[in-house]
């Protein structure tokens, strides 16, 4: 891989066309596709792929349509569709919050779109002072970002990984209309069984995006999610519905029951505390370096010509930006945020509006800065983004409860208010964290190939506010056909069917439990003192000074809050990635360094089209059942023949498993 202090493959001497009419209609819609599809992603797992290496792969493809297209068009291709995942997860991640407190009983559009596009430009603008920083420091490898370098560089003379993403994608989505379209296949199996006033079983998921999304993340997370949903499905469920009373209820409403009322807030402590441990760990280094970085930056002379390559754009920009923003959210808080029923005097409502714009602006940047240099350490897909957010989500919920707690009764309404001011505002940090936890990387890749830093800035900017004008569009639709965490739209629906929004149920449950005082502590303890143990034994060998693969206690706490059949399809489509590897490995010996190269990133775009196109397709299919207010309308097996479909289900996993494992290993 290159050294980030290498010299950039287009020199600053060198001038290509960048930002052309073709780059940015293929941006768009890209922007657009990865958005819908990681919507869903987010809503399902509570995770993202990264969408910047399908991106450059598919980028390439149709430019290679197009005469004179170069490296540096690619690049600020995929650099705008990025911005449309980034934005995903800032908005994905927290405006359910809204709909799960029941503040709102849809996605209000315009609120929704003002609180993506307010964190979505804060989080660019945030990042072009850090880029200077962060891009030169040389103890911030940006795994992710090297390697979407030299797919990059890769592709430049060759097409190879187009097909492959392509094929992935039709068979992604082809997959996903039969189990959720048709409902001809199972998506899932489960079987529940009661014994001694005790519930014991199992559930195994087939999703062809969650196989898609366990192939990306790899086996050490794979098994890290497994062993999260054994603690929490097969130990602490059972134990939990001993001691627990249910009056008249099936097997099936048992299971749904307990995993709302006790196993999610397992789940959120332990969620909680996993990131928390992850924060903390990387806080020292971080300090370190952006320490040493601004003293290196602060005492460099200044040149009267600064190369194509460290153009950025201009510091006057980014400040009359950040003004402008801090003006919209003035208007949006003013309009939002209902303060006379909140109970404070309208002498206080200017200050608690001011106050609310200096905390987004500036813990916006703090924890921007904190993403970004996370982003560079461990790469996009691993950073403890959702630590972050969660941190000051908490640090906001504290500042407006002591505010509230200066009144002498506060209403159930009022606490109401207040969780939704203190989602609103973690909405746009979250936004900014998001944003320049992807930007960053995507800045790293432009280092790396020579791009011009002001033309990425302005194409990630025109991403995000793509992406923002679609996201709550998709949020509603999805909304309207499966509810979110336990909100419906209508009654009669299909709870196994919901959405359950990982990090949004987190920041709806932690915002509650603050301002109504009714957080279950114990149970929240319970997964707070799982993690530790899990910390601890993780730990032992390094104490001991022994080299063995580490658990993700990130991925253990995923897996502890997740469906059963949801951290399962992860864990199988973990394993096949390991299964495949190691076919790769052991060809590594007979075959060119090149060739095994190629054949890791075959496998790599399978499952990223395999995500994609299985995404996109949910969102295709929930049109027409939104449309017709009804889930089943596509429905084209009966319920009695449900064993057939689990059968189908089986046997469609077992040859999309070895189609994949194939596919890579093939010459």
């Amino acid at each position: 891989m290159t050294d980030s202090t290498s010299q950039p493959l287009i020199p600053a001497q060198q001038r290509l066309p960048e930002i052309t009419f073709k780059v940015v209609i293929i941006g768009i819609i890209l922007a657009v596709l990865l958005a819908a599809a990681n919507t869903y992603l987010a809503l399902k797992i509570g995770m993202l792929t990264s969408a910047s290496i399908p991106a450059a792969v598919i980028a390439m493809g149709i430019l290679r349509f197009f005469k004179n297209s170069n490296i540096l068009e690619n690049n600020l291709i995929q650099t705008c569709a990025s911005a449309g995942e980034a934005i995903a997860g800032g908005v994905v991640y927290t405006v359910p919050a809204l709909i799960i407190i029941h503040y709102w009983l849809g996605f209000n559009y315009y609120e929704s779109i003002a609180l993506g596009l307010i964190g979505s430009i804060s989080g660019v603008l945030f990042s072009i002072p850090l880029r200077k920083i962060l891009v030169t420091n040389p103890d911030l490898r940006f795994p992710e970002g090297q390697a979407i370098a030299e797919v990059l560089k890769f592709n430049l003379e060759t097409s190879a990984g187009f097909k492959e993403l392509l094929l992935g994608g039709l068979v992604g989505g082809l997959v996903e209309l039969t189990q959720t379209g048709f409902k001809v296949v199972s998506s899932n199996i489960h079987y529940w069984f009661m014994r001694d006033n005790t519930l014991f079983g199992f559930g195994v998921g087939f999703s062809a995006t969650m196989i898609g999304a366990g192939y990306i993340i790899g086996i050490g997370v794979g098994i890290s999610i497994l062993i999260g949903a054994i603690i929490s499905s097969l130990l602490c469920l059972p134990y939990l519905s001993h001691s627990s009373q249910f009056a008249h209820q099936s097997v099936t409403q048992m299971v749904s029951v307990l995993w709302d009322s006790k196993i999610r807030y397992i789940g959120v402590g332990a969620m909680l505390t996993a990131g928390l441990w992850t924060l903390l760990n990387l806080l020292k280094p971080f300090w370190i370096s952006i320490k040493t970085s601004w003293q290196v930056f602060t005492t460099k002379t200044r040149r009267t010509h600064i190369p194509r390559t460290e153009y950025d754009m201009p510091l006057i920009f980014v400040i009359t930006g950040i003004v402008l923003l801090s003006v919209w959210m003035a208007f949006l808080f003013a309009n939002t945020f209902h303060l006379s029923s909140l109970g404070l005097a309208s002498n206080l409502h200017i200050p608690f509006i001011v106050a609310s714009i200096f905390y987004v602006v500036f813990f916006g940047f703090i924890f921007a800065a904190i993403c970004g240099y996370f982003s560079g350490l461990v790469g996009v897909s691993a950073s403890p983004g959702s630590a972050v957010i969660i941190a000051g989500m908490l640090l906001a919920a504290i500042g407006i409860r002591l505010v509230l707690s200066l009144q002498v009764h506060v209403t159930h309404l009022e606490m109401q208010q207040a969780a939704a001011i203190t989602i609103m505002i973690g909405a746009i940090i979250t936004g900014a964290a998001c944003i320049a936890n992807d930007n960053i990387q995507d800045l790293k890749v432009g280092h790396i190939l020579g791009a011009t830093p002001w033309k990425q800035q302005i194409m990630l900017l025109l991403g995000a506010v793509v992406a923002a004008l679609v996201i709550p569009l998709i949020m509603q639709l999805l909304y309207s056909v499966y509810g979110i965490a336990g909100a419906f739209p209508h009654a009669g629906m299909n709870h196994a069917d919901q959405l359950p929004a990982p990090p949004a149920a987190v920041m709806a449950t932690i915002t509650q439990g603050v301002f109504h005082d009714n957080l279950p502590w114990n149970l929240v303890g319970v997964g707070a003192l799982i993690i530790i143990a899990c910390i601890c034994i993780n730990e032992l060998p390094k104490m001991n000074r022994k080299k063995t693969r580490k658990l993700s206690i990130l991925g253990i706490a995923i897996g502890m809050y997740l469906p059963l059949a949801t951290s399962t399809a992860l864990f199988l489509g973990s394993l096949i990635s390991y299964i495949t590897h190691r076919g790769i490995q052991r060809q590594s010996k007979t075959q060119s360094p090149a060739v095994i190269q190629l054949k890791k990133h075959r496998g790599l775009l399978l499952a990223c089209g395999l995500v994609a196109g299985a995404a996109i397709m949910d969102v295709i299919i929930a049109v027409p059942l939104a449309l017709a207010h009804n889930p089943n309308i596509l429905v084209l097996m009966p319920n009695s023949l449900h064993l057939l479909a689990s059968f189908f289900g089986v046997i469609i996993f077992l040859m999309l498993a070895a189609w994949m494992i194939w596919t890579s290993l093939r010459n």
